[in-house]
């Protein structure tokens, strides 16, 4: 379908709005009315069309009279290079604008009750409605037909070549010929409709009722309803209908009617190729990007670890970040959001008040407001502090101080005091072991705070030098070290701790002893020479680590072998698949494919110890479909693509699935020819992931050249980029239109040139090589003249070149040839005079005719 064509659907005319910044227009849009099945808008000051998706602006020939009580309608024509506008009210004369899209307008009058409802300004006609009837005209007004039984929702297909109407109840939709108004084919429908819908609208391969919430697909003749929704808003982009209402964005596939919904938090407008909101706009086909979740969050890395509050003075970021439709989560840079009048925030934004600052600001359309309060630094100093199980420092005078001691994997234990006149505090604590955090808060009398991460040191004041002799059940906890040694143990059991200083006797031989049995199992003993810190060394008694493995790859629907990944060394491992042992190695083979629903259960030993887990096997779908090149030809089309190897690749052309011939891993050869639909699917786990191909319409050129030629005309890719090559040389470059022909203007080439044509639209491509041949050898025919003719006619089978025509040697006429006829003026010759002529090409190619004068 034409280009042009993108639908878009709000209501054929909606009221005025403005809307902001446009990201690829880089100007406001500006207040506009809406033309149905078109990416133009005209602006309310009646004196520009505006491209919604590039913000070109088009000047009007003549302005138009936009006021808001008048009955205003506008229309794209099928052809896409016109636009139809009525303006009128009921006491006055309506008009009828035809606006090229170079800005040139035309007016005429038509009867006040018409309603413009669809164009075909290429072939003549214009589709209106009244309230009683459905009326076809020519430009000029002449009534082509008219009929009064076709109900009240009525549009023209995008093809121009049929009128689709369906009652206001959708019981009955009549196929028209456009031409002749006779019904084609009717359809009658089991649906239930309330109200009456008045409007009907084109797509490609589709017409939406939008304000009932159908769609009728035209391929399969379905009348499908979007779930519950009315007042939709609508743009059809490859294949694909999108709509948007109350809070629901849905995707309808137009060849299968599939239709999957999403739930936005922003509210989008849909116009053709764009998603346009209050503060942006972005790529229909970027509509995943739509948000379903913000959150706001301050970067306090200008803090100590753990400080969660804001201070005067210091540097703040503020990250965004937003869910999408896709789960992608992004990171939004603070620029592209619009601050609103109430926003008081920068980024990185830096406090100079205590009361705080509010932040309102805007993305997608989705406000986002709060308060961010900032606070005064106080002050707080630690002189000493470490295993001896006291902390003395200095804070404000008579200010609260709260120490929390955060340990691995349990609560924080948490002490509070409050600083003497001088600032002096001492906080009595368990003893600390080295590398263990603690947090100071200090609150003074104004209210403020401050909140520091302190980490107790490990001072390496002696070498611990201790040997432990015995361990296990059957020899108990033994120690050896310097004669009459002192060492300072902590024993931690399950449910307590203890921790005192024993002395080694003459042989340097020392005990644990105390009320904790050191024989149990898990019991911890860490020991360091007495008087120092943080040198101390730990045990367990008979710990044997579980041994712990992940699966080197995770085990799937489909997949016959496993493997296992594990640091530790000297693991075995068994595995069963529901119940039934199939191996006990690091990797196995399995004697078959996994199932969706299998229960994989290992059991990996290392010592005395053991581990079991349970992996439940699921179907996964296909994870990647990439249509990266489609080489077209008039017979067959090679379709290159990425995708997951681990799926079934499948072709269908018009709905039917089709044998593809492999020309490689990633390029395949099906029989589709221009204007089919070729869907390629993987499927995988019972799932598919699909792509869809619309191969674009076009009887292709043979190409053929030759060494003398200047302009190749043919049909190619409509509106590609055309080259010609002469190996890696470019020799002409162009654009095709719309029905893809191109004029391509050329040097000529030398004989035996390999020429390459590509012609490239998207992942399209049509490429065709072509050896340039010898031009042809003149042959042409003259007119015989008489003693009165003053020129002679000369017809050739080329036209290029020139014709000389002597009289002997003395040269009468000479001429260059521009067409393959060619008459060459001269001088009246006597009867019996006998005259050469000869028409030779640039390249000295020529033949010669002599003719006798009448």
């Amino acid at each position: 379908m034409k280009q042009l064509l993108w639908a878009l659907l709000i209501a054929v005319f909606l009221p005025i709005f403005s809307l902001p910044d446009s990201v690829e227009a880089g100007e406001p849009l500006p207040k506009h009315l809406r033309i149905h099945n078109s990416p133009y808008v005209i602006t309310m000051d009646g004196k520009d069309l505006y491209h919604v998706g590039t913000g070109e602006r088009t000047p009007l020939s003549k302005e138009l009279f936009l006021h808001w009580s008048y009955d205003q309608r506008a229309v794209m024509s099928v052809d896409g290079q016109s636009i139809v506008f009525t303006s009128g009210c009921g006491s006055c004369s309506m008009h009828r604008y035809i606006i090229d899209l170079d800005g040139q307008i035309t007016v005429d009058l038509v009867p006040d009750n018409y309603r413009i409802v669809g164009a075909d300004v290429a072939h003549d006609r214009l589709l209106w409605t009244t309230w009683s009837e459905v009326i076809m005209t020519n430009l000029e007004g002449d009534i082509l037909w008219k009929r009064s039984d076709l109900g009240t929702a009525v549009t023209l297909s995008t093809d121009g070549q049929t009128v689709i109407a369906a009652q206001h109840d959708l019981l009955k939709i009549d196929h028209v010929n456009a031409a002749t108004g006779e019904t084609e084919s009717t359809q009658s429908f089991d649906v239930k409709v309330q109200g009456r819908d008045k409007e009907a609208l084109a797509f490609d391969g589709a017409i939406a009722y939008p304000d009932q919430g159908y769609v009728y697909l035209e391929a399969t003749r379905q009348l499908v309803a979007l779930p519950g929704r009315s007042y939709i808003q609508y743009a059809e982009e490859d294949g694909f209908l999108h709509w948007y209402s109350e809070g629901t964005y849905g995707v309808l596939d137009l060849a299968s009617g599939e239709l999957k919904t999403y739930h936005p938090i922003v509210y989008p407008e849909l116009f053709p190729g764009v998603l346009v909101f209050p503060d942006r706009t972005i790529p229909l086909s970027s509509y995943k990007q739509m948000p379903t979740h913000f959150e706001f969050e301050v970067d306090k890395s200008a803090n100590e670890e753990g400080d969660p509050f804001l201070y005067v003075g210091r540097s703040y970021p503020l990250i965004f970040k937003s869910t999408n439709l896709d789960g992608v989560v992004e990171t939004i840079p603070f620029e592209q959001l619009k601050a609103n009048e109430a926003n008081e925030i920068t980024s990185p934004q830096v406090f100079t008040h205590l009361a705080g600052v509010r932040y309102d600001l805007t993305y997608m359309g989705e406000h986002l407001k709060g308060w961010l309060s900032g606070s005064k630094a106080d002050y707080v100093s630690i002189r000493k502090f470490g295993i001896a199980g006291e902390i003395l420092g200095y804070a404000s005078s008579h200010a609260r101080v709260t120490v929390r001691v955060h340990q691995d994997g349990k609560e924080p234990i948490q002490y509070s005091t409050f600083a003497s006149s001088s600032g002096e505090f001492r906080v009595a604590t368990g003893r600390l072991a080295g590398g263990t955090t603690f947090t100071v808060t200090s609150s003074g009398g104004s209210g403020v705070v401050y909140r520091q991460p302190f980490v107790v040191p490990t001072p390496n004041l002696e070498p611990n030098t201790i040997e432990v002799v015995g361990d296990s059940v059957e020899t108990g906890v033994i120690f050896k070290t310097v004669p009459y040694g002192k060492i300072d143990i902590t024993v931690e059991e399950h449910f307590h701790s203890w921790y005192d200083t024993i002395q080694a006797d003459a042989s340097g031989i020392a005990h644990v002893t105390g009320t904790v049995d050191p024989l149990a199992k898990g019991v911890k003993v860490t020991y360091e020479p007495a008087f120092t810190e943080k040198v101390g060394k730990e045990l367990v008694v008979f710990e044997r680590a579980k041994p712990t493995f992940t699966f080197q790859v995770t085990p799937n629907a489909g997949d016959a072998t496993l493997s296992y990944a594990s640091s530790a060394k000297g693991i075995t491992y068994k595995t069963y698949v529901n119940d039934v042992l199939v191996g006990d190695g690091r990797t196995l083979a399995l004697p078959k494919a996994l199932q969706d629903g299998d229960v994989i259960r290992t059991v990996a030993t290392a010592g005395d110890r053991s581990t079991t887990t349970e992996h439940r096997v699921v179907a996964v779908g296909p994870t990647i479909l990439q249509v990266t090149d489609v080489a077209m030809t008039a017979t067959h089309t090679v379709v290159s693509v990425r995708r997951d190897v681990k799926a079934d690749l499948q072709f269908y052309i018009n709905g039917k699935r089709t044998t593809a011939t492999p020309v490689s891993s990633t390029r395949f050869t099906v029989p589709a020819r221009p204007g089919d639909i070729v869907l390629v699917r993987l499927v995988r786990g019972g799932q598919k992931l699909d792509t869809r191909l619309a191969l674009p319409k076009v009887t292709f050129s043979n190409i053929r050249l030759h060494d003398e030629q200047k302009t190749w005309v043919g049909m190619v890719l409509p509106n590609s980029a055309v080259t010609l090559q002469n190996g890696s040389t470019r020799i002409a470059s162009g654009k095709s239109s719309s029905t893809g022909r191109v004029v391509m203007n050329l040097a000529p080439q030398p004989i035996k040139s390999k020429v390459t044509l590509v012609s490239k639209r998207g992942v399209y491509r049509f490429v065709q090589t072509v050896y340039v041949k010898a031009g042809l050898t003149p042959k042409f025919t003259v007119t015989t003249p008489t003693s009165s003719s003053r020129s002679v006619t000369v017809n050739a089978n080329i036209d290029y070149g020139k014709v000389t025509i002597h009289r002997g040697s003395t040269l009468l006429a000479s001429k260059t040839v521009t067409s393959k006829s060619t008459s060459v003026s001269m001088a009246a010759q006597k009867p019996g005079t006998r005259l050469t002529v000869r028409m030779t090409t640039p390249k000295g190619r020529s033949q010669t005719i002599y003719v006798t004068v009448r």
